[in-house]
């Protein structure tokens, strides 16, 4: 969005001369004034981005064979582990915004949780991930007396 009315005032300032107007005692011409308004644009931009890189960075998720795993923090890391035992329900949320980019946010309670549930911020393809997750979670848990045990068998 940053971009786009970035190139819109651009666009404003080279075809109807508005900052030159106001600036007419500068020595700076139009594309001088275009540049430095993209140039605020673009930081304005790369900070908005951080935010983003910061959540990449402090969320990680592991979907392994019988359990789902969140990972949270940079300095202060906090691990959660979901078991299909403990598993209750799986809520996709995804804004107009989060739909354009294929993106959206994760909701998952469990049964020993209250009702504001884990969250698996800014999933990319979050139907398809959340179709995966449901199919780990929705297995049975089948245990066989007498498999996997150590030591010499009776």
């Amino acid at each position: 969005m940053i971009l786009v009315v970035a190139g819109v005032v651009s666009w404003l300032e080279l075809t109807y001369d508005f900052a030159s107007r106001i600036i007419s005692n500068s020595q700076l011409s139009n594309l001088q004034i275009v540049l430095w308004i993209d140039f605020v644009f673009l930081l304005i931009w790369i900070f908005s981005q951080v935010h983003l890189l910061v959540l990449r960075a402090s969320n990680t998720y592991v979907l392994r064979q019988d359990s789902l795993e969140l990972r949270f923090g940079i300095l202060t890391a906090k691990s959660e582990m979901i078991s299909p035992s403990g598993f209750s329900d799986l809520e996709v949320v995804r804004s107009v915004s989060n739909r354009i980019l294929n993106s959206g946010n994760i909701i998952i309670r469990t049964q020993s949780e209250d009702e504001k549930g884990l969250v698996m911020i800014m999933v990319h393809h979050p139907l398809r991930v959340a179709a995966q997750i449901r199919e780990v979670m929705s297995r049975p848990i089948v245990r066989i007396e007498g498999q996997g045990q150590i030591g010499p068998k009776k």
